[in-house]
């Protein structure tokens, strides 16, 4: 499987996310999935992987439970 299809998958999952959630939630949505796209199409870092992608998800997942409430 290449990366290709995941990623179609990720900007659909993204446009998803706008439409059915709190306006807040746009800017780390796409920070997050920006973030994972890099990680998939860049060369690697000496950083792992998780270390690389751990504040835009921490980010996005603490603005949609804020948005939840």
């Amino acid at each position: 499987m290449t990366a290709r299809p995941a990623m179609d998958g990720l900007r659909i999952a993204e446009k998803s996310i706008e439409l059915l959630c709190a306006p807040g939630l746009h800017s780390p949505t796409t920070a997050y999935a920006r973030a994972l796209n890099q990680a998939v199409w860049q060369e690697r870092e000496e950083r792992p992987l998780a270390e690389r992608l751990e504040p835009f998800k921490a980010e996005f997942l603490a603005t949609a439970r804020r948005s939840l409430t």
